[in-house]
């Protein structure tokens, strides 16, 4: 029972969240119409020199489709120790304009948190130096979420990968997502 209620509220709460964008007169924030923005988003011994969306064949893609694995290829350089044994937190917002045109918490209650980052995309281990990994972000897994967001809008995903000791990788992207 328990776990029905999570999913309607789930799909309630994205539904809610999806047509904020009603009323904003930015559609797309920061170029997110034409290009995918990232940054880090905490402080790490990972440093992050570009993020491109790819297709299952390596071709860049943009606008990023969320109905099939998104796949992000990220050229950083680990100063840090090996990260191995990792979990993964991902938190998704939705671009609108009902509270003002910002970033608004897609609630998930909890279905994206501390997962097993190796199993869940994170190629492992992630090794110390200078790499290219390719992140594999499956969201088809969680198809009461895909099924409610809003076709052909702008979204905000962060992945913050956790290892054993504590040490934190944070990547945020903001993008146009199609489902078709």
């Amino acid at each position: 029972m328990f776990q029905i209620v999570t999913i309607l509220l789930l799909i309630f709460t994205l539904f809610i969240a999806n047509t904020y964008a009603i009323g904003c007169e930015v559609d797309y924030p920061g170029d997110t119409d034409r290009a995918l923005n990232w940054f880090p988003s905490c402080s790490s011994k990972i440093v992050i020199h570009s993020v491109t969306p790819i297709d299952a064949l390596g071709r860049v893609e943009y606008p990023i489709k969320v109905d099939v694995p998104l796949h992000v290829r990220v050229n950083m350089t680990n100063n840090g120790p090996e990260f191995n044994d990792m979990k993964l937190s991902t938190n998704l917002w939705s671009w609108g304009g009902w509270f003002g045109c910002d970033w608004h918490t897609v609630l998930t209650f909890g279905v994206l948190s501390n997962l097993d980052a190796c199993t869940n995309g994170i190629p492992c281990p992630i090794k110390r130096g200078h790499q290219v990994i390719t992140i594999v972000m499956d969201f088809t897994k969680w198809q009461a979420i895909i099924a409610i967001l809003g076709n052909d809008a702008a979204y905000q995903i962060e992945q913050v990968i956790t290892a054993p000791s504590g040490d934190t990788f944070c990547i945020t992207v903001q993008a146009r997502a199609r489902k078709y």
